[in-house]
């Protein structure tokens, strides 16, 4: 999808999970007031509504720049709109940097705003079926932990709950494993480690937790105990053939491990969480449980129903009204190109729905 501003007809947003066409369907059906439950085969008509509506308040708040940077969006602002918002001031940061006459504080200022618009959009209390959630939560976590911020334990956890309630846990052993990385880059040593021998003892087999183990471990100053992750993360790849391509990030993962300067942090670890890792580097590669997903989640992070997750969105929850007014082709075509657009965006025609409202 285009970016926004870039001659996209709609809000952009790297968190989405519909195309614009399907924007721009759900958008044209609600507006002409047609039957939405025949909109699109595999949604039905609140769905619909909940797309059009969230989309046509991104179009309408982005459309109104600049005068939207610098104030106060209302607290009603839905999560489409402010994840939209957030990936304009992100991407204005980048270009911002690029201005020799630009002063560095001002691409600074755009991406701080950026990092807090996506922290109101997980603190909101509902969740759009349109956004991958999990990316949110990873990406502000990232920044927090950057800071040495420990609230960055609690998005990848409130991540981690979210994926088990909408998606089945679809990406938790990943999850998992970034829970894992986010403790040791937080000094929580133990608890880390603890994370990756849980994860070892239900699939021991699985070499993805093994290259994620040697990509920490070195930056932390484990160096010894990286070593012996990707030794036995080589021995998996040479007994299964190496199917996920992993064998030559190992070998660069041993390099680093042999170069690297932060050594001698396994005195910190309690003995007993380095035993149980070790013997859980031992294991035969076909031992294991592995336990379903969900089972695997809340063993390994105990506190994890405790978790809030927002709730699914629904379209008594939508606060924006967008104008439905039939538009028929013959309707489009007496709206002059520079004229502002019918669906309230703010841009003109010709830069919104003029090729769409055409092919008619």
């Amino acid at each position: 999808m285009e970016s926004f501003g870039q001659g996209a007809s709609h809000a952009g947003s790297r968190y989405f999970v519909v195309t614009e066409d399907l924007i721009e369907k759900c958008q044209q059906d609600y507006v002409a007031g047609r039957d939405l439950g025949r909109t699109v085969f595999y949604l039905n008509a609140d769905e619909v509504t909940i797309i059009a509506v969230e989309s046509l308040e991104a179009d309408h708040i982005l459309g109104s720049l600049p005068q939207v940077i610098g104030k106060s969006l209302p607290p009603e602002t839905g999560d489409w709109a402010l994840a939209c918002l957030a990936e304009l001031l992100l991407q204005g940061a980048g270009d911002a940097s690029q201005m020799k006459r630009i002063s560095k504080a001002v691409p600074d200022q755009m991406r701080h705003d950026a990092w807090d618009v996506l922290e109101r959009v997980l603190d909101s209390p509902t969740a759009s079926r349109m956004l991958w959630y999990q990316d949110i939560y990873f990406d502000v976590a990232q920044e927090f932990r950057i800071k040495k911020d420990l609230r960055a334990i609690d998005l990848v956890k409130r991540g981690l709950a979210h994926d088990l309630r909408y998606h089945e846990g679809g990406n938790g052993e990943n999850t998992l494993r970034d829970l894992a990385e986010f403790y040791m880059w937080l000094d929580q040593l133990d608890r880390g480690l603890a994370l990756f021998s849980g994860l070892l003892h239900n699939d021991p087999g699985d070499v993805w937790t093994y290259n994620a183990m040697t990509f920490t471990f070195g930056r932390v100053g484990l160096v010894g105990l990286g070593l012996e992750a990707v030794r036995r993360g080589l021995e998996l790849v040479e007994a299964t053939g190496d199917p996920e391509k992993l064998h030559d990030q190992l070998i660069d993962a041993q390099d680093r491990l042999h170069k690297g300067e932060k050594r001698g942090r396994e005195a910190e670890v309690d003995p007993s969480v380095l035993a149980a890792l070790r013997a859980a580097l031992a294991l035969d590669f076909d031992a294991g449980p592995r336990e379903p997903v969900a089972v695997l989640c809340r063993k390994l992070v105990p506190d994890l129903d405790q978790v809030q997750v927002k709730r699914r969105l629904t379209v008594s929850d939508l606060t924006y009204t967008p104008a439905r007014r039939p538009l028929s082709p013959q309707a489009a075509r007496k709206l002059g190109r520079n004229d502002p657009c019918w669906c309230g965006s703010g841009k003109k025609f010709k830069h919104c729905h003029w090729r769409w409202d055409r092919r008619g």
